[in-house]
């Protein structure tokens, strides 16, 4: 027949598993507790970028939009009320994408401003000497 081992050694047998499992348990959690609060400190540090980079971003638009309202002072008929509100429905872009955008309208309108204002057959013709 089996032998029976006594209830004390049982009893040991069973405390050590549970003691070296609850050992393991902690330092599994340890271990993953490190990984996350690096995984945090690296969110953290995408999301500061981040947010510092659309800073840079809505400054450099800001720019370029103070900058065309003082190009287009001079053109009286124009209303403007102030900068628009950002398009929620725009494809997403780079932030360098971005500038490059704003920087080409903004050269866009400042190279309209600088073109003749009527074509040359409105223009008013001379008179011609006699």
């Amino acid at each position: 027949m089996t032998e029976q081992i006594p209830a004390a050694e049982r009893y040991k047998e069973i405390t050590a598993r549970a003691t070296t499992a609850a050992q393991q348990l902690r330092k599994h959690e340890r271990e993953r507790a490190g990984e996350l609060g690096e995984a945090v400190a690296a969110g953290k540090q995408r999301r500061e970028a981040a947010d510092e980079q659309r800073e840079k971003v809505f400054d450099d638009v800001r720019k370029r939009w103070k900058a065309a309202m003082e190009a287009l002072w001079n053109e009286r008929w124009m209303q403007v009320k102030g900068m628009p509100d950002p398009d929620r429905k725009a494809a997403p872009s780079t932030p360098d994408d971005s500038r490059r955008d704003v920087q080409q309208a903004y050269r866009a309108l400042y190279d309209a401003l600088e073109k003749p204002r009527f074509a040359a057959s409105l223009r008013p013709r001379r008179k011609k000497d006699s």
